[in-house]
């Protein structure tokens, strides 16, 4: 039988007794004063089995709860009311006597590998995680992601535990080429709360990663290849099922985005048995346009899962004499090279593999460059550029996310054609080459069509206005400025008209017929 709380007014949060932990901890007591100035905070902080057992991976530690157990012994005992824990670390398991809402707007859930600058002359790429999944997902994506020159080299992983700090110290003192953490780690230990009782340690964690970061070169591996472990970035409030005062007061600094996408990643991980041990990983994103669920593993059966998709998208079947571009290929274009000059200080946003010339000079292995998709991605990478990250095919107005890691804001401007539709543009643009109208069969039928995908909305400007009669047809469009751009155009008729695919291919794959 557990009991009521009979103090309303002072709350007794329990954490980990790691820097990260005392910090969302504090950093959910804090936003609970804010909403209710009557409360007091109190903070327990203690070391779970998981943190004091460091040798042994994971998976191998026997029963559930390694990071929350002791924990929950408080709570149920009444040594403290609630629980500030990173969501990813609780199991799947019910927790009978038990409520919990995720708190707070969700951080960052992609991962972050840093690399120490030997990278390039190393013979083997010696890579830090405990995680199964991100060593099943890493390693073929930077087989294929990394600059050509790295690409022969063996990648291996071996097994690392500890607190941030522990970790990064242990990446340093070792041979190993490369260490994965997760960014929203990095970013809130970048991002200390001054409380008086703990600013000497926050303020010497944030010097400390900080200087780590500055030794390293970095890559963020895209959601859509990468998907994170289920409600990686969310906090997670765990408090005693009937205590209904405190479960009004955590409702106010809910966040409901975080809230559902956080719980639809715990459900899909159900479904393939969750725990430490799993190889899987699922990520949600809601955006204007839908939902987005990207799911990659490998089961415990060997079953490889690979989807990448908006629910609820309406499949709507053309055959493909009916759909713009015709012959089943984007239309070709002419491309010319034009003079340019970048900015000093500049970090490139690269539309497109031909948007970055030859000639173009990287100035210092810390310039930044950011792609569009993952095509261009490879594209660089296969002329042996450092890509750090991308927008995944999502649009310029997918944050980019880094500037807390980097302790500066990252200056971009953007490499693309000269007709680029700068209107919808998040960057200022350097125009680099120019292309030529769309190449248009000799056969083509507009009153034939029925449907097209719009690359660019350079593509459907000059398109529509060769043929208007194309401007009544069903606008597919991938989720970036093309869409913004439809959708204003379109006004009312927008939501009957225009629907969102997250690439040409997945498009012309579901939506059209031979």
């Amino acid at each position: 039988m557990f009991h009521q709380r009979s103090d309303v007014d002072t709350i007794r949060i329990g954490a980990r007794s790691s820097t990260l932990s005392k910090l969302q901890a504090i950093s959910v007591g804090q936003k609970l004063i804010e909403k209710n100035q009557n409360l007091k905070i109190e903070y327990f902080f203690r070391e779970t089995l998981g943190d004091k057992n460091l040798e042994a991976p994971l998976q191998s530690l026997s029963g559930q709860g390694v990071f929350t157990r002791e924990l929950e012994d408080d709570l149920h005992t009444n040594k403290i009311d609630l629980i500030v824990h990173s969501w990813k670390d609780l199991d799947l398991e019910e927790r009978p006597g038990s409520s919990i809402f995720s708190v707070l707007p969700r951080a960052d859930q992609r991962d972050l590998i840093l690399f120490k600058p030997e990278i390039k002359t190393c013979s083997e790429i010696q890579i830090l995680s405990s995680s199964p999944r991100r060593t099943y997902q890493l390693h073929s994506f930077l087989k294929d992601h990394l600059p050509l020159s790295l690409r022969s080299k063996d990648i291996n992983f071996v097994s690392v535990r500890g607190n941030i700090q522990t970790r990064l110290k242990k990446f340093f003192n070792s041979e190993s080429t490369g260490i994965v953490i997760a960014k929203a780690a990095i970013d809130r230990l970048l991002t200390p709360i001054l409380l008086k009782e703990y600013k000497e340690e926050f303020l010497r964690t944030s010097e400390f990663v900080r200087e780590s970061l500055n030794q390293c070169l970095f890559i963020i591996p895209p959601l859509s290849i990468c998907p994170n472990a289920p409600a990686q970035g969310t906090l997670a409030a765990q408090i005693r099922e009937n205590d209904e005062k405190l479960a009004n007061y955590l409702k106010e600094i809910q966040d409901m985005e975080t809230e559902t996408c956080s719980v639809k990643e715990r459900e899909a991980l159900r479904k393939y048995g969750g725990g430490c041990h799993q190889k899987i990983g699922v990520s949600y994103l809601i955006r204007p346009y839908g939902t987005i669920e990207y799911t990659n593993g490998e089961t415990e059966d060997n079953i490889q899962i690979s989807e990448r998709r908006i629910l609820n998208t309406k499949i709507q079947k053309f055959h493909r004499s009916e759909v713009w571009p015709p012959n089943a290929k984007m239309a070709g274009r002419q491309r010319e090279r034009l003079d340019f000059k970048i900015p000093p200080n500049s970090n490139f946003f690269v539309g497109r593999g031909y948007a970055f010339p030859s000639d173009l000079i990287i100035h210092s292995p810390k310039q930044i460059i950011w792609t569009a998709g993952l095509t261009t991605w490879k594209d660089l990478a296969n002329r042996d550029v450092w890509v750090n990250g991308t927008v995944d095919g999502l649009g310029e107005a997918e944050p980019i996310g880094i500037d807390t890691m980097l302790g500066y804001k990252a200056n971009f401007v953007k490499l693309s054609h000269a007709d680029s539709d700068s209107n919808f543009s998040q960057y200022p643009l350097i125009s680099t080459y120019r292309v030529s109208s769309p190449e248009i069969p000799s056969d083509f039928d507009p009153s034939k069509i029925k449907a097209a995908f719009w690359r660019s909305s350079t593509e459907y400007e000059i398109i529509t206005k060769k043929y208007p009669e194309l401007k009544s047809v069903i606008h597919f469009v991938g989720p970036g400025s093309t869409y913004t751009k439809l959708k204003r155009e379109l006004g009312k008729q927008a939501e009957s008209r225009i629907f969102v695919s997250l690439s040409y291919e997945d498009w012309h794959a579901e939506n059209t017929y031979e």
